[in-house]
């Protein structure tokens, strides 16, 4: 898995990566930009993903 130097550019390397924070809350999306620096995978972003919206549903 490629590694990112941010989230930017995850976000603009990984179509994936991008469709997944498009469709997340915006609660979500500011908490995950606070970690941008600390977010280079897909794999991490899923991770946060997952862990902000647990209990959400």
């Amino acid at each position: 898995m490629k590694k990112y130097q941010d989230l930017n550019a995850l976000l603009e390397g990984e179509p994936k990566a991008a469709s997944l924070f498009a469709e997340i809350p915006q609660y979500a999306k500011d908490q995950i930009m606070t970690r941008s620096k600390d977010v280079n995978t897909l794999d991490q972003l899923e991770g946060y993903v997952t862990n902000l919206l647990r209990g959400d549903d």
